[in-house]
């Protein structure tokens, strides 16, 4: 079944509808059929053979011209929608601004990583439990087979996340001779779309539409890191591993490792914010998109979330209905930090 769930998931739109009409259309003609349960079945069968199969298929993948790394799904799927063909585009599907880093190089400080996030984050579809490994694996081993003399560019822009990634990218890296790339989209944006007021000040590549990253690609690409400015990005990394908070900011152009109450005040603030319309039960969701879209440092709203249940817990703030995810329960500050 798992085989089959990763399978489905990398089918193209158009794969996904053509299969699907199809087993619609078997499912009309069956309605007044008299093919026995074996037929059916056989019909079904073989639906479920061509999509595992075109998936091996796909598996076989021919070289591309340039492999670019980022940091997430979305912004890779807007890279893929941007780039041409001869572009290969790997998402590394975690947010690195938070849970530990310890030894995530190799597969114990992975398993120890999964074990906070499932501890402390709620993400939908027990996506934790069910897909998270294979999906890191997946993009570990793609990573790996970057072919030698392939130039690697790696997405990154101003943000504890994505400058994470960078340093640990470059570390999976370590041993390829291959020319490496560094862009900054919250730099290289700001440059080429400049606007006639308000600037806007893009915090995180995912926001970026795909066809500015091409923009941005074909402008921007520079040079290649030098050995030595490649080692210096290693050593941040192997620092990072050895920190024990869960938080990182990004802040006068470092990484900085913080409690992971940072920005418990501000969420506080926030909800001080929403009560002056509505002094009763705020919806969860309501709050934490209030903290993340004001927050110059995105912070994921899984993380966001966790700290909500945190002051819940240390009684700041009175709840109604079930913490298993933000869309379940509502709050409200109790009365004494109103």
């Amino acid at each position: 079944m798992f085989e089959l769930r990763d399978a489905i998931e990398n089918l193209p739109e158009r794969g996904a509808k053509s299969y699907l009409f199809h087993i619609l259309l078997r499912v009309q003609a069956l309605k007044n059929s008299t093919d026995s349960q074996e037929d059916i079945l056989e019909l079904l069968n073989d639906i479920q053979r061509r999509i595992l199969f075109y998936s091996q298929e796909r598996k076989l993948e021919r070289e591309y011209e340039t492999y670019h790394i980022v940091c997430g799904e979305s912004p890779a799927g807007s890279l893929k929608a941007g780039l041409s063909k001869e572009n290969k585009v790997i998402g590394y599907p975690d947010f690195f601004s938070n849970g530990p880093l310890g030894k995530l190089h190799e597969e114990k400080g992975r398993k120890k990583r999964l074990e906070w996030l499932m501890d402390h984050i709620n993400m939908h579809e027990d996506y934790l439990e069910m897909r998270y490994e294979r999906k890191i694996a997946k993009a570990l081993e793609e990573i790996n087979a970057i072919p030698a003399g392939k130039p690697i560019v790696i997405w990154t822009a101003d943000n504890a996340d994505e400058q994470t990634g960078l340093r640990y990218f470059l570390h999976l890296l370590r041993n390829k001779e291959n020319d490496v790339y560094v862009i900054n989209t919250t730099q290289t944006y700001k440059e080429l779309f400049p606007a006639k007021k308000h600037q806007y000040i893009l915090r995180h590549s995912g926001e970026a539409a795909p066809e500015k990253l091409k923009v941005i690609l074909e402008k921007y690409i520079g040079t290649p890191l030098s050995a030595e400015e490649k080692e210096v990005f290693i050593s941040d990394w192997s620092a990072l591993t050895k920190t024990k908070e869960v938080l990182r900011i990004w802040e006068d152009n470092e990484i900085h490792s913080v409690p992971e109450s940072y920005f418990d005040e501000y969420i506080i603030e926030s909800a001080k914010k929403l009560h002056k319309s509505n002094k009763g039960f705020i919806k969860s969701a309501r709050l934490i998109g209030e903290v993340i879209g004001h927050l110059d440092e995105p912070i994921g709203d899984g993380f966001a979330e966790y700290r909500v249940r945190s002051l819940i817990y240390n009684g700041i703030f009175a709840i109604k209905g079930i913490p298993k995810s933000m869309r379940y329960y509502s709050i409200k500050l109790n009365e004494n930090r109103n």
